[in-house]
């Protein structure tokens, strides 16, 4: 181990025949040339991967390399650390006895986060290595268990209440699974699902809430139909869906307007970037340097994007200083044409207390900045297309990569930036 510990990673991935003596003089310059790690320069330069660079770290310091299993983290251990915390230092507890506690990181040198959670905890901790997409990923899942778990009732549901929460929560579908004597309710909350068992007498409710009423529709194996759910004085329209075999049956209810969840013809990003987005906006840190590829797809996507991701009923305002593709929907001011005015002009915005600015300003020296992420609690700016030098300079935190594949898909990229 101790002669482990004095090899460096250039040494450990030269060692293993990832790099070779002139892939390691081209990081070092790179690194002269523009500070950081050894590491960073490797991937920057293109000669290695981001994992190949933490199984490197996992070898220089003698420490595993994970693939954890969200199913498999003590949730206990999890709960001692918020999900806000554990994104901003890539850090999470996943399994704790009554002297240790097991660490999930992105790399061993963040001193500070861990002499945190070793004073919080008073645990002697143990640490595992995994790449930042991983332990992302595996904060979201665990979370969306976590909360799933603390919101499972004690006692079944009626399917009035179901209603309730379907509607508070402005799901975007919702439905029941029935096999045999068990009905359990479903619901999308905003790309988790969520699920109720519920009460005995959910199928005489469901003939009282419903019109048409299912039994009246379902007669064979397959069914389709528009109907209104009514629940007190509010109504709602749906298209019902049901398919029946022997064993059970499945009904699915699409609000009508939700059928399609496109906005300004763009798809919500995946659940996973969603989550932590949200996790973000709570946390107070919701800063968002946005680029994309091609170029004009972010200027198009960019006003959309609180709708993308957040509740329809937020308030957003969009800035620009020109006429960009995309902004026609979207509640938008043109500030002026002199750049050196905006910083003024877009502080004053800050009364009306937004939940979500979007700016596409290309003048100026980008001075405004600071003041534009600084009106509304969730921020996205649009940035050069080339480098976001200088967003962490204006309080920004995250980088939001949006690529247009050949397919016409969009891939969505969440990254944190470094100071």
């Amino acid at each position: 181990m101790a002669e482990r510990e004095k090899r460096n990673i250039g040494e450990i991935l030269k060692g293993l025949g990832r790099i070779t003596q002139e892939d390691i003089e081209i990081a070092l310059a790179h690194q002269r040339e523009h500070g950081g790690f050894f590491g960073a320069a490797l991937v920057t330069c293109g000669i290695v991967s981001e994992e190949e660079i933490e199984f490197g770290l996992a070898s220089q310091f003698d420490l595993p390399y994970l693939f954890p299993d969200a199913d498999a983290v003590d949730l206990e251990a999890a709960s001692l650390v918020t999900p806000e915390w554990a994104l901003e230092h890539l850090t999470l507890p996943i399994v704790r006895t009554d002297e240790t506690l097991q660490v999930v990181i992105d790399s061993p040198l963040k001193v500070d986060a861990l002499e945190e959670l070793r004073e919080r905890t008073g645990l002697e901790l143990e640490l595992g290595l995994a790449s930042p997409a991983t332990i992302r990923e595996l904060i979201r899942q665990v979370h969306a268990r976590a909360t799933a778990l603390d919101a499972e009732p004690k006692e079944p549901l009626s399917l009035e209440n179901v209603l309730d929460v379907v509607r508070d929560a402005g799901a975007s579908r919702w439905g029941i699974s029935v096999r045999a004597s068990r009905a359990q309710a479903w619901w999308n909350d905003h790309g988790t699902i969520r699920r109720r068992t519920l009460a005995g007498d959910w199928a005489d409710s469901l003939e009282g809430s419903l019109e048409p009423q299912p039994s009246h529709m379902v007669t064979e194996t397959r069914a389709e139909w528009d109907a209104l759910v009514g629940r007190g004085d509010s109504t709602t329209h749906v298209r019902a869906h049901c398919i029946a075999d022997e064993s059970g049956r499945e009904y699915l209810f699409v609000p009508r307007g939700t059928e399609n969840e496109e906005v300004g013809g763009y798809a919500p990003p995946p659940p996973g970037i969603v989550s932590e987005i949200e996790m973000l906006a709570r946390a107070g840190t919701a800063r968002f340097a946005v680029t994309a590829d091609p170029p004009k797809l972010g200027h198009e996507i960019l006003p959309h994007l609180p709708e993308l991701v957040f509740d329809p009923s937020w308030r957003n305002i969009h800035l620009n200083d020109g006429d960009p593709p995309g902004a026609a929907r979207a509640f938008s001011v043109r500030l002026p044409g002199d750049p050196t005015t905006w910083g003024a002009e877009i502080a004053a915005l800050k009364i009306f207390h937004f939940d979500a600015v979007t700016v596409d300003l290309s003048g100026g020296d980008g001075s405004w900045a600071p003041a534009a992420v600084g009106i509304a609690s969730v921020a996205f700016l649009h940035w050069p297309e080339t480098s976001t030098e200088g967003a962490w300079e204006s309080g920004i935190r995250y980088h939001l990569f949006i690529r247009e594949a050949d397919s016409g898909a969009l891939e969505w990229t969440l990254e944190p930036l470094e100071s």
